[in-house]
């Protein structure tokens, strides 16, 4: 690779023989290529780049993070890690807030994307690997490694910690490459790490630990692990721990403030079913392991360094040069580097798709190690070694300065090795030179009416500052016409309390039930008198519709919201902005507020449900009354004071799944609990203290090989094509194949006894179809037939004769979207043996008393069918709906609105097409009452956090919380309290304080780790000026050969990644790599296995890249070859130095042989 085809003299060739630094015109340059680099993407658009309020208003929102619970954002919550941006991150963008927010932008990422590769410039110069040139070239990969292309425009707070990695493992290289260092040097050293720590910041603990993770494999392997260093090791550590105590402390206070008080959302977001998905070897060392580009074009860069074949080849070449040059590498730090990579694949592959634990890490990972499931962000792990290998192999390439030369390259092979490398440099790089390090949708400025807009509901005489004003509609980002700032843009300009149904809100989730409630109820497009009502009862006084979302938001949109608004009573359109972009509404006449008020215990509705039943209680009664669900008042120990109250009981909440993260179709229709749960998360649906309304099967059980309710399908979950509307007696429902072809689509009816000669009747939906039709018993096909099923009319077969248990409806032709509306299995006697799927509402079974039932479809399911249990003894039923034009079906009889019936004790079905029923009772007039209690509540989500003090006469006592209306927060105050019996409702609530006791805690913690900061700093500062000298590295020490505890140690861990990455077939993969290498042939050489093995896997990886639009049937990261050839490629890297020296060895002593024969 080196040589040319003819010799060269040195005056031929300029020889690049490794400098120390580059020149103080170099560093100039080096930094203004790179603001130049990000001067060009996309000026003067600015992106959404991590928090939007770092660009529209830093010093409020630094002001905002300084306490951790807010009243502003959507129904009171803690925030999310947003310590984190104090330093540096927010702090920076505070700092040039005078600048143009674009230009502060392309400011942070020229500073991240200079540190990163000076960082790595002077790493490599520490550890003397490569030439000038060389190291310049690595360090510039490293900067534009596939991990921070990917994150450096969208979410610069992860690429951030990379860049610092080098600065973090720099200081503890110096020292551990120096004979015994004086004391102080090594102090300097350790307090210079963990400056680089401090520099971190704490946007993402993980991510913090990650960058800190190469430094502590380094401490082990080249400190610990060596005799001659291990003394420096141990006081480099003894500085080291400390200080990293003083770097972290300023946020590990509020971590752990979060952790206890925060609601689990960890649950609702990513599972690691999708975060590791593509840990496929290949993706580990090209370093796309991170998931979002995969599923989302948003991140431009990233999206097409893992779908353009050119990019996947081009990145694959690189981390095989890093292999290569590992393993050309003999110097004393060899080990380390190994070690650092093998840590990083152990991390990667224990949860990848081939190793043998996978299922086990991911239900960690979805459960106690939530926090550690985006493990891409140890990508430095891998990046670094690979990094440092490219340097090696590249320090090799002399650069041809005759013009002659450059004329002839054919000639010369210096020349094609340097075009080849720029070529390769130029290909691997292009994301960032051809502007696509941003994310798409970028804008110049905010329009100026949501500015106006925030200004009109900030204005106090306009009254919202009391109450909460809801954005509608719901999207799961923040995408306008505009451009896109994936926060809301009201966010960082309305000072008064705001509510959004976003992607995931981070409160409760008994709080995201009852807001999706509420949003449900805009969808209608029709009149709704009692929405104002049930707005006010949660504190939303004023409504913001916007108008400029796209369809890439994931909304519903603007139209049907203001259809509703405009129809219903209760509200008025305050203002507008824009051109129609933006419109306020007043809630209600009575004022909102959020505020506390007081509630009584004896007028409480108690209700079996979820919180999501909120606004159709209220359609039915009327009016919006306060209520406790049932699990709430067990919990607060209300039971004895609401005995004997009857309960009103609905069929919420309901086993569904849903697709967390849309909120566009999110629901799949009611599901039975052993239908298959085809989402990843670790919950099926936001959790409820209702116990849940679920399908009962009778007669067997029904699979679908797919279903359109499927809510995790690329159209979102239609709810009337679900498995139970294939056999509901519903014409108009009908089960539909997920999207795509329905061809070999099938239901499989599983029957529990077995019947003789089976009659089949069913009736198509959309197109006719042609099924398959398969029966079998315990598992052995009986017979096989075919028929063709029209639309609109029923089809009747009788199948082949004998005994089945089982029956296949295999779609084997169709013509467009088909679907089966109906179909029955009869007995040759008449007997219809289809398995039922009846829709059951759990009963009472506290011993409690049912005074109604209050039953709905706020998500479609046609007609409603629900089956409900009467208490032994009967009762009469009085019932109404939501449209009495249409009858409710009671045991198939028709019952017109208004009638009452007696129904006996025992299941009773309804069925209607009406969006809710209610069966109420004689007893749900009737109230126990007389207990006197109190509850002082706030339309602010529960949090465990929050305390009440109750301040009367002066005495201060805690109040016990209570959940009211499904997730407001409340304090209960006891009647036998003689202090407050002369109270009215209006004094009791003024009388209550509430707060957050933990402020004081966070805030004293965030001032300490200042103050650690400062002293960390200010030592580190006194210790650098007081040194004498610059760093200067020792003679390069050769490395040691390996004693036999030393081989066998590697042997095993090489087996442990190989077993890890591939099981089985990677463990023999990997033996017979190492057998072959002990062959003494000059061909069967680490060089060429790389070569050979790594370009077979570059091919297949080529040729399928992850498809456009996140689908490919072809993705090389699934094929088990292209894994093993890459496992060959790693056990060449470990195993062939060794195998090398014994046969020059062997070599040696063949010649010395020869000659003494001689």
């Amino acid at each position: 690779m080196t040589r040319s085809s003819a010799p060269c003299s040195t005056a031929n060739v300029a020889d690049l023989t490794p400098t120390p630094t580059l020149t103080r015109r170099g560093w100039t340059l080096s930094v203004l290529a790179w603001f130049l680099l990000c001067l060009v993407q996309a000026p003067p658009l600015t992106v959404a780049d991590t928090k939007h309020d770092l660009v529209a208003d830093p010093w409020g929102f630094l002001h905002q993070v300084l306490s951790p619970w807010t009243d502003i954002f959507p129904l009171g919550q803690l925030q999310n890690q947003a310590y984190g941006y104090l330093f540096p991150h927010g702090l920076f963008f505070a700092l040039l807030s005078p600048l143009p927010d674009w230009l502060t932008q392309r400011l942070w990422w020229t500073l991240l994307l200079t540190l990163a590769f000076a960082g790595t410039v002077k790493l490599l110069e520490a550890t003397g690997t490569g030439s000038r040139t060389s190291r310049l070239i690595a360090a510039v990969l490293y900067a534009l490694s596939p991990r921070i292309l990917t994150t450096l425009g969208a979410i610069s707070s992860e690429a951030w910690p990379v860049a610092l990695v080098p600065w973090i493992l720099l200081p503890l290289v110096r020292i551990l490459a120096t004979d015994a260092p004086p004391p102080r040097r090594v102090a300097t050293a350790a307090l210079s790490s963990t400056v680089a720590v401090l520099c971190l910041g704490a946007v993402n603990a993980v991510a913090t630990a990650a960058a800190v993770l190469p430094a502590l494999v380094w401490w082990l392997v080249a400190g610990v692990g060596r005799s001659g260093q291990r003394r420096t090791a141990w006081r480099f550590m003894a500085w080291w721990a400390p200080a990293m105590v003083l770097a972290c402390f300023w946020w590990i206070g509020p971590l752990l403030i979060l952790g206890r008080y925060s609601p689990p959302f960890t649950d609702y977001i990513e599972s690691a079913g999708i975060t590791t998905h593509w840990f496929s070897l290949g993706e580990i060392l090209r370093g796309t392991t991170s998931w979002t580009p995969f599923l989302s074009d948003e991140r431009q860069a990233g999206a097409a360094l893992v779908s353009e074949p050119v990019f996947v080849a081009g990145t694959l070449i690189v981390a095989l040069l890093g292999l290569l040059g590992l393993l050309r590498l003999r110097d004393s730090h060899r080990t380390a580097w190994l070690m650092m990579l093998a840590t990083g694949l152990l991390i990667f592959g224990l949860a990848g798709p081939f190793s043998p634990v996978a299922e086990d890490v991911r239900s960690f990972l979805d459960g106690a190690g939530a926090p550690l499931r985006n493990l891409h962000k140890f990508d430095a792990l891998v990046r670094l070694p690979l990094i440092v290998g490219v340097a090696h192999l590249l320090s090799r390439v002399r650069v041809p300065i005759q013009r002659a030369q450059w004329a002839h390259p054919e000639r010369h092979r210096p020349v094609v090795v340097v075009l080849t490398v720029g070529l390769l440099l130029g290909v691997v790089t292009a994301p960032a030179w051809s502007g696509r390090l941003v994310p798409v949708d970028g804008y110049r400025s905010v329009p100026t009416y949501w500015s106006e807009a925030a200004a009109w509901l900030n204005n106090p005489e306009n009254g919202a500052s009391a109450s909460r004003t809801m954005i509608l509609p719901r999207a799961a980002s923040a995408r306008q016409n505009w451009g896109n700032t994936r926060d809301e843009p009201a966010q960082a300009l309305l000072d008064v309390p705001w509510v959004v149904r976003d992607a995931v809100p981070l409160v409760p989730p008994e709080a995201i039930r009852g807001l999706d409630g509420v949003q449900r109820e805009f969808d209608t497009g029709t009149a709704s008198p009692t929405l104002a009502a049930a707005l006010t009862q949660q504190g939303v006084g004023f409504l913001l519709v916007r108008s400029d979302l796209t369809s890439a938001a994931d909304t519903p949109g603007a139209r049907l919201v203001l259809r509703t608004l405009r129809t219903s009573p209760g509200f008025t359109e305050e203002a507008s902005f824009g051109d129609g972009d933006i419109h306020i509404f007043r809630v209600g006449e009575d004022a909102a507020t959020t505020a506390p008020r007081t509630i009584h215990v004896d007028d409480l509705d108690v209700v079996a449900g979820g919180a999501e039943v909120l606004p159709r209680l209220a359609a039915a009664d009327g009016a919006a009354r306060d209520r406790i669900l049932v699990g709430d008042a067990a919990a607060a120990g209300l039971t004895g004071d609401l005995a004997g109250t009857p309960v009103t009981v609905t069929d919420t909440p309901a086993l569904r799944e849903h697709s967390f993260g849309t909120v566009t179709s999110p629901d799949s229709a009611i599901r039975a609990p052993s239908d298959p749960w085809r989402g990843m998360n670790p919950v099926r649906d936001y959790p409820s203290v209702g116990t849940l309304t679920e399908v009962r099967e009778s007669g067997g059980h029904i699979l679908a090989s797919s279903a359109a309710d499927d809510p995790t399908s690329l159209d979102g979950a239609d709810t009337l094509s679900s498995v139970s509307a294939a056999v509901d007696d519903d014409p108009t429902t009908a089960w539909y194949p997920a999207s795509g072809s329905p061809v070999n689509q099938s239901l499989t009816v599983s029957l529990d006894e077995p019947v003789q000669q089976l009659r089949l009747t069913a009736q198509a939906q959309g197109t006719s179809l042609r099924l398959q039709v398969t029966t079998s018993r315990e598992g052995q096909t009986v017979a096989s037939t075919t028929m063709q099923v029209s639309v609109g009319r029923e089809t009747t077969v009788s199948l082949p004769p004998g005994s089945a248990d089982q029956v296949e409806l295999r779609i084997t032709g169709a013509w467009g979207r088909a679907g089966l509306s109906e179909f029955s299995l009869t007995a040759p006697d008449g007997t219809d043996v289809t398995p039922r799927r009846d829709i059951v509402v759990p009963p009472l079974t506290d011993g409690s008393s049912p005074g109604r039932w209050v039953l709905g479809q706020e998500i479609a399911e046609g007609t409603m069918r629900r089956t409900v249990t009467v208490p032994d003894g009967g009762t009469e039923v009085t019932v109404t709906s939501a449209d009495c034009g249409v009858d409710v079906l009671i045991d198939g009889v028709a019952v017109p609105c208004g009638a009452t019936l007696a129904l006996a004790g025992g299941d009773h079905e309804v069925r209607s097409t009406a969006r809710w029923v209610e069966l109420r009772t004689p007893a749900s007039e009737s109230s126990t009452g007389g207990s006197g209690d109190r509850i002082v509540v706030t339309p602010t989500a529960v949090n465990s956090g929050r305390q009440a003090r109750l301040d009367v006469d002066g005495q201060s006592v805690d109040l016990e919380p209570v959940t009211v209306n499904g997730w407001q927060q409340g304090w209960l105050v006891p009647a036998s309290w003689s202090a407050v019996a002369s109270l009215t409702d209006e004094d009791l609530a003024a009388a209550v304080t509430v707060d957050f006791p933990a402020t004081t805690t966070y805030r004293a913690w965030l001032a300490a780790g200042l103050a650690a900061a400062l002293v960390l700093l200010g030592a580190w500062l006194f210790l650098l000026l007081s040194s004498r000298g610059g760093y200067q590295r020792d003679r390069e020490r050769a490395p040691r050969p390996t004693g036999a505890v030393g081989t066998a140690t590697a042997a095993l861990a090489g087996a442990a990644v190989a077993w890890i990455l591939a099981g089985i077939p990677g463990i023999l993969v990997a033996a017979v790599t190492v057998g072959a290498l002990q062959i003494p042939h000059r061909w069967i050489r680490g060089t060429w296995i790389v070569l050979v093995s790594g370009g077979l896997a570059t091919v297949l990886f080529t040729r399928g890249p992850w498809g456009a639009g996140g689908l490919s049937n072809s993705y090389a990261g699934d094929s088990l070859t292209a894994q093993l050839l890459l496992v060959v490629c790693l056990s060449a890297v470990v195993a062939a130095p060794r195998a090398d020296r014994a046969f020059h060895q062997r070599d040696t002593a063949r010649r010395a042989g020869s000659s003494t024969s001689e």
